[in-house]
């Protein structure tokens, strides 16, 4: 009999999975649906950002740019809020796109907007030219990653800064 009210119990345990399932899905649909102007791409990069900044309301400007020519878009992205900023600046991460997901390259700080793509390109990655200690900085990719402070970086020259495209504003 023990096999009987288990199987009744199992039985009963479908039937409402079933029953929410058949409400929640629809209703999860609608919910998306209303989201429908965030692309998958940024979907995913908002996760792997919430992810790595233990933080799922965090607030970030992003921009999609190939950086390495490997036909993927990877992310430049700067974080907001007072966890991610200073007075001299926010945190700049950089992420290598691979295939639908992203990966963390680097983390840059003391970093302000304007951020630019230059069309140097240094270690088969392009610079990243950011106002830092007031002036435009040249990030330089070395060593598997672009510098952890971007204000002891070089001054891009105007020339630079002038033939760069503009990411984030």
């Amino acid at each position: 009999m023990p096999a009987t009210t288990s199987h009744r119990q199992s039985t009963v345990r479908s039937y409402f999975k079933a029953k929410i399932a058949t409400v929640l899905v629809p209703l999860m649909a609608l919910t998306l649906a209303s989201c429908s102007d965030i692309t998958p791409q940024e979907r995913n990069l908002s996760a792997v950002v919430a992810y790595y900044a233990n933080d799922t309301y965090l607030e970030f400007k992003h921009a999609f740019v190939d950086l390495n020519n490997d036909g993927v878009n990877d992310a430049v992205v700067l974080l907001q809020g007072r966890n991610w900023c200073g007075s001299a600046g926010c945190t700049l991460l950089v992420l290598h796109g691979q295939g639908e997901g992203y990966r963390v390259v680097s983390k840059s700080m003391v970093a302000r907007e304007p951020v630019r793509i230059s069309e140097s390109i240094s270690n088969g990655w392009q610079d990243i030219i950011v106002h830092s200690d007031g002036t435009e900085k040249l990030l330089r990719f070395a060593q598997r990653a672009y510098p952890a402070d971007a204000s002891m970086e070089p001054t891009a020259t105007q020339e630079q800064v002038d033939s760069a495209k503009t990411v984030l504003q």
